[in-house]
């Protein structure tokens, strides 16, 4: 019997968060809402999706350190849960990312980074010397 999208979802989200955030926290990873981070990605007008999750695994993560774990008061169970209820309300209210990030900051006096590079990455140029190092090692003397 396969599994349910949604826990594929879920799975793929915590496996993304783990990977990257303190050792120290992986055990409260269980109190992961999944319905923050689908409202929060809609806000950058994207589909969250197990796909998506997959290929952003670092926006997640710094998401997630940023918003849940970075100035948590307490580090249990029941402030994680708390955090995400506030952030899934913030989530709600907020009609871009912009605005929410507005409310972010009244409610918990800090601004969040900009995400941005985390979503869409840079792609890398290569310089001068990497290109002419691709052209010898793609060199064909037969091709000539």
């Amino acid at each position: 019997m396969a599994a349910k999208p949604q826990t594929d979802l879920h799975f793929e989200l915590e496996r993304s968060i783990s990977r990257r955030v303190d050792s120290k926290l992986i055990p409260y990873q269980v109190s992961i809402s999944d319905d923050f981070y689908d409202r929060y990605t809609n806000l950058w007008n994207e589909k969250f999706s197990k796909d998506f999750v997959v290929k952003h695994r670092s926006f997640y993560a710094q998401l997630s350190k940023h918003c849940i774990y970075e100035n948590l008061e307490m580090m249990d169970k029941k402030a994680v849960a708390k955090r995400l209820a506030e952030l899934e309300a913030l989530a709600d209210i907020s009609e871009t990312k912009e605005e929410f990030n507005t409310f972010f900051k009244k409610k918990y006096n800090k601004e969040l980074p900009d995400l941005t590079e985390w979503l869409y990455p840079k792609k890398q140029e290569l310089s001068d010397f990497d290109k002419k190092l691709w052209t010898a090692m793609h060199y064909n003397p037969r091709g000539d």
